[in-house]
């Protein structure tokens, strides 16, 4: 496991670009043949940096981006067209424009549809999908909340203790709306690349658990980051 710290106290977009550099020296390391995973939550920070790997992926081979797909790590158990689905803020925010300007395709674009019908609300089906692309993130993206949590993973919740690679759902989150989705903390370790968004002086406390070296997962459930072959943390608390 390695771990990069990029300050982004002086330019948030420098760091930001920094941090997409880095993301396509790794999907270029991997096998021509393999789809490449990106998993994100929602959110303006992810935004940027996606605007980022878009500018960057200029000089990159030209069959590069044809190869990504993205899925979500978290969601809300809301149609897409609800203003609080992550992936849904996202579309409106940046996947419309990209597709539109012939960027991605479509069928690049991976949401997680809830149904209630069904009692793991698409869980199974949306691993299903992701198994179709290899099964695994490439690479992860991940704000942190004020408490410590990351995707759906809040500390000390029942969530964490899911051992597959798999997606999670669960009615009873800390943080409102209480129904949504997770990747599990074990898909999230299995990334190639994490890269760990914490940014903002509400972030403060967090990130001081997170570099104490004495929280536990539990805790401080951003570390399942650092359990990723690579990870890079974008901060402006340094």
């Amino acid at each position: 496991m390695a771990i990069e710290v990029i300050e982004a106290n002086g330019s948030l977009d420098a760091a930001l670009r920094k941090v997409a550099r880095t993301i396509f020296s790794v999907l270029n390391a991997r096998d021509k043949k393999e789809p490449l995973v990106i998993g994100v939550c929602g959110g303006r920070s992810i935004v940027g940096l996606l605007t980022s790997l878009r500018n960057e992926a200029a000089d990159q081979p030209k069959d590069l981006m044809e190869r990504v797909h993205f899925f979500m790590v978290d969601e809300r158990l809301v149609p897409l067209a609800n203003e609080q689905s992550n992936f849904g803020g996202l579309q409106r925010l940046l996947f419309d424009e990209l597709v539109l300007d012939g960027s991605l395709k479509s069928e690049q674009l991976h949401p997680f549809v809830s149904d209630d019908s069904i009692e793991d609300f698409g869980c199974a089906r949306y691993r299903e999908e992701l198994a179709r692309f290899g099964g695994a993130f490439s690479v992860v993206v991940l704000g942190v909340g004020e408490d410590g949590h990351i995707a759906g993973l809040f500390p000390h919740h029942p969530a964490l203790a899911c051992g597959e690679r798999s997606f999670v759902s669960f009615l009873d989150s800390p943080k409102p709306p209480a129904q949504r989705m997770t990747a599990s903390a074990p898909l999230i370790a299995g990334a190639e690349l994490s890269i760990v968004l914490m940014l903002g002086e509400g972030k403060r406390a967090a990130w001081e658990a997170f570099r104490s070296g004495k929280a536990s997962v539990e805790s401080c459930p951003a570390l399942i980051a650092t359990q990723a072959k690579s990870c890079v943390v974008v901060t402006d608390l340094v």
